[in-house]
């Protein structure tokens, strides 16, 4: 009875707003419905676009049983597309820029700013993603990145293949054609952490593979395709930065080892570790380079390491080169 009283007043509190900031759409005779509002089949109020948070909260359906039920709504009116459509492609004079790509500009500017804590808007909205999908659990016990990955090992296209076959494909064929994966950006954790590596190799301008070009490899033994965080072949290092969220680190102790769960998938510890090992060996197999970890429990040593490491490579580098010089 409380939850039914409860959404009785947010209700009348939507229409009362409704009223309010809609009232031409009411008053002036000479708006047309769905060319200048349209209006909700089931409380009557007029607006100009239904959003989805509007079916959720206030019709209490999803939006797919909203067009199921009323498959011919139209959701937005023909004035506010139009006149959407005619602001975002307005040029800026200034920039030369069209208002949709200023907005957007501005967003990202906004989102990359860190408040007084440090922390940016890209940060806030990763936590709260991840925070998201890790409370909401299904009767089958799966948060919501498993539920993703089960989707996408368990959905089947057109092709027939599955959403996560279809990927692996198209990445085989990446790969195929440039060595580079271009599978994606890497974290900003990972960016963060590998940080003074590759502030290193830029400041010495040492060729990279990183980020949305990262080096990858088509095992023939495995049959799988691996992309690596970062590597630097020149000098045959790859680093792989290791998440608690989805890498099990064998230095855990027996209890965290046998209670650990990937975010995503059902694997177990020690098949996580197997997989990771297998690709290790796979690049080294293949371009004898061997593989450096950056665990997220020892990120400032194992980053010092492998700095040293690197250091170490391009001073021989440097040394060899000098030495070619000076005989010739």
């Amino acid at each position: 009875m409380a939850k039914i009283k409860s959404f009785a007043t947010k209700l009348k509190s939507c229409i009362k707003t409704n009223r309010r900031s809609c009232a031409d759409l009411y008053d002036d005779p000479t708006k047309v419905e769905f060319v200048d509002y349209i209006t909700c089949p089931v409380h009557g109020i007029r607006m100009r676009q239904m959003k989805s948070t509007y079916i959720t909260s206030y019709l209490l359906m999803s939006v797919a049983e909203f067009e199921e039920k009323y498959p011919n709504f139209q959701r937005d009116t023909t004035a506010r597309s139009e006149n959407i459509k005619k602001g975002i492609n307005e040029i800026d004079p200034e920039t030369g820029l069209t208002k949709y790509e200023l907005g957007q500009q501005k967003a990202r500017e906004t989102l990359a700013t860190p408040d007084e804590n440090g922390e940016t808007g890209y940060d806030k909205k990763g936590k709260k993603t991840k925070a998201t999908h890790l409370s909401t659990v299904d009767e089958n016990g799966r948060n919501g990145y498993q539920r993703q990955a089960h989707g996408r090992v368990t959905t089947v296209l057109e092709n027939g293949l599955t959403v996560e076959e279809n990927a692996h494909l198209k990445r085989r064929e990446t790969l195929n054609t440039t060595m580079v994966s271009g599978c994606g950006r890497a974290s900003k954790v990972s960016k963060k952490c590998l940080k003074p590596i590759l502030d290193y190799l830029n400041d010495h301008k040492i060729p990279h593979y990183f980020d949305t070009h990262e080096f990858g490899i088509n095992d023939s033994v495995s049959k799988n395709r691996y992309s690596f965080d970062l590597t630097i072949k020149k000098y045959n290092i790859a680093i792989e930065y290791q998440s608690n969220a989805y890498h099990s680190n064998p230095a855990w102790d027996d209890e965290k080892w046998n209670n650990w769960k990937p975010c995503f998938g059902e694997k177990s510890a020690e098949e996580v570790l197997a997989y990771d090992y297998n690709k290790a060996r796979a690049l080294y197999r293949m371009h004898r380079v061997p593989t450096y970890y950056v665990w997220e429990d020892t990120v400032k040593e194992d980053v010092e390491g492998i700095l040293c490491l690197l250091k170490t490579a391009h001073t021989k580098y440097l040394l060899q080169l000098a030495g070619e010089i000076l005989t010739e």
